[in-house]
């Protein structure tokens, strides 16, 4: 049952939240923003679950290891998001002068898409649809929508048809070997993040 309720909250959030990020960046450009696409993910794959584990209550199959990996690719995603926006983001705009953690936290929709639905989606998915027997191997499963946008920001941006959105996409506004080592240090950290809930399930289970 408490699955069902934050599976169910999230959904509720990312049904306020999605509209009011495409109201301001429009519609297809709130999707060249990672935060947004990782949020998508985010409540698709609660929605699946949500209705796998109605179906579960009611007698039905529980959650299948596709559905399980699905929300641990959304949780590897939206705890990206949290770091990058937290780390990375906020204090680039805090350098500037401006109220950085206030505009990345507290404005619009933010405090849902960059706080709330990643602990909520890596919480739900640690406690209650992890796959606690995943490898190291698997969890590239993790890491794929990330390498999937970024196969589409990177060429969008070196063909000026994306002006970022993010600082570290701009490959026109940074030496080469700049882009080169921010293009590494994401996929690393990615890759890293997705340990993350990987490993929290698993010591969970031995607890």
């Amino acid at each position: 049952m408490a699955a069902i309720i934050i599976n169910a909250l999230v959904v509720a959030l990312e049904v306020w939240a999605i509209p009011v990020g495409i109201s301001i960046n429009g519609f297809p450009g709130n999707y060249m923003y990672y935060t947004q696409c990782s949020n998508l993910l985010g409540a698709v794959a609660c929605a699946l679950c949500l209705v796998a584990q109605i179906r579960a209550r009611r007698g039905g199959e529980g959650l299948t290891r596709q559905l399980r990996w699905t929300k641990y690719a959304a949780s590897c995603c939206l705890l990206m998001t949290l770091v990058v926006v937290t780390f990375v983001l906020a204090p680039m705009i805090e350098s500037t002068g401006q109220p950085g953690f206030y505009l990345m936290f507290a404005e619009g929709a933010k405090p849902v898409t960059h706080l709330v639905a990643p602990l909520l989606v890596v919480g739900s998915y640690v406690a209650f649809e992890a796959d606690r027997t995943m490898s190291l191997r698997q969890s590239l499963v993790g890491l794929a929508p990330t390498i999937a946008y970024t196969a589409v920001a990177y060429p969008c941006n070196i063909l000026r048809l994306w002006d970022g959105p993010y600082p570290f996409l701009q490959v026109w506004n940074m030496p080469v070997w700049a882009s080169v080592l921010w293009f590494v240090v994401l996929l690393v950290l990615s890759f890293a993040l997705c340990q993350v809930p990987r490993v929290a399930a698993r010591a969970s289970t031995k607890g």
